[in-house]
């Protein structure tokens, strides 16, 4: 069962009543901020919920039997029927789209306390605080920032930034506690989720068994007739269909590129410029495919490496995105999280693949999509990246 709360902006504890959501879904992805929407009818003198939704100051907490798993920032609200709004919400570390950066220079230091530290001086300033837990993670890299007075540059642009580089820590914005005590987190790790599957996802199609024909006609006596062969049949039912994904699997390929270019501070011949090149796929007869980014900021030549070799591991081979639809409970998705390892399984000729098709990933996003009356619909989108 699910419960929708109306919070403040800058509190995450519930301050009134239940709000009679329908057509509840929300996300929540990794490295990005998820969303949420659904809509609500006002019940004449009974909507007490109502007042406390208001774009500028609320926000949401949607708890699962009880426990927090979701809670974001209201983003606006439409009117679609005479007393019925759509509402939408975005995760709480969108709020840092809209503080500038603090000037501060870092120097050779570790790549989350740089994320924690941006966030950390944005909530020290009045009117700017929501909340965020911290943490206290240490990661493998360590990076030079330079956040001049004059830049134009928010908090999410800089940790974003810093998110991207080779290496750089993979993040996003829990909800956590209890709903007594609920809590907006920062998760922070340079490799997120459990590297072991957690949780099979299986598609196998509904095989339709083959029925050869007939032997090859032979010659009767009645009218010296060549009967013909039986048509080919199909028995429906007969064959199979099984796993835990309750629809066809939506598949988007991306062609990869090859070389990746990272452009940054100079003019001219004095631009700084770093190239990484994926040498194996070239060499296998993949054809040559180039991207160049601007980092125009970016006057260390070692972080701008880091930036070529981020957009060639992000963008190189064969990215095949899916989306695997299931039921809340097979597999139970609040035991599943932002970038876990999960075995996949697909059991179909249609998808120009080996059959079956079976490879470990890790989960993008989680999509949950509440039913008014039926069981729970969960998306999970995930990734098969093969090299050429």
């Amino acid at each position: 069962m699910f419960e929708v709360y109306p919070t403040r902006w800058d509190d995450a504890h519930a301050v009134e009543e239940i709000v009679p959501a329908r057509g509840l879904e929300f996300t929540m992805p990794l490295s990005d901020h998820g969303e949420c929407s659904f809509s609500a009818t006002v019940e004449p003198g009974r909507s007490f919920w109502r007042p406390a939704l208001s774009c500028a100051m609320s926000g949401i907490l949607i708890c699962s039997d009880g426990v927090p798993v979701w809670s974001g920032q209201m983003l606006g609200e439409r009117q679609s029927g005479p007393r019925t709004f759509d509402f939408t919400f975005a995760e709480h570390g969108v709020f840092f789209e809209g503080c500038p950066a603090v000037a501060h220079t870092y120097t050779n230091v570790n790549d989350h306390e740089i994320f924690r530290d941006l966030i950390a001086r944005a909530q020290a300033i009045s009117g700017q605080d929501i909340g965020i837990i911290l943490g206290s993670t240490l990661g493998a890299s360590r990076s030079d920032l330079t956040i001049n007075p004059w830049d134009s540059t928010t908090v999410e642009e800089e940790f974003r930034r810093l998110a991207e580089h080779a290496g750089g820590p993979e993040f996003y914005f829990a909800t956590t506690g209890t709903f007594e005590n609920p809590t907006r987190t920062l998760v922070l790790g340079d490799r997120l989720g459990s590297t072991s599957p957690v949780a099979v996802l299986e598609y196998v199609e509904e095989v339709e068994l083959y029925v050869p024909p007939e032997a090859p006609p032979t010659l009767t006596l009645l009218g010296a007739l060549f009967p013909g062969a039986q048509p080919y049949a199909v028995l429906r039912g007969s064959g199979r269909r099984g796993g835990n994904i309750i629809a066809s699997m939506a598949r988007q390929q991306t062609p990869g590129i090859t070389v990746a270019t990272a452009v940054g501070a100079g003019d001219q011949l004095a631009q700084l410029r770093k190239t990484a090149t994926a040498t194996a796929l070239l060499s296998s007869g993949y054809p040559k495919r180039t991207k160049v980014s601007q980092y125009v900021d970016v006057s260390i030549p070692a972080t701008l490496q880091r930036h070529a070799e981020s957009d060639l591991a992000a963008a190189s081979g064969m990215t095949t995105s899916w989306t695997a639809s299931t039921f809340g409970s097979d597999p139970e998705w609040s035991q599943i999280a932002r970038g876990d390892t999960v075995r996949v399984e697909v059991d179909s000729d249609c998808f120009a693949t080996e059959r079956p098709l079976v490879f470990t990933s890790r989960v993008l996003e989680i999509a949950v999509k509440v039913g008014d009356d039926g069981p729970v619909e969960v998306n999970y989108v995930i990734a098969d990246v093969r090299d050429y």
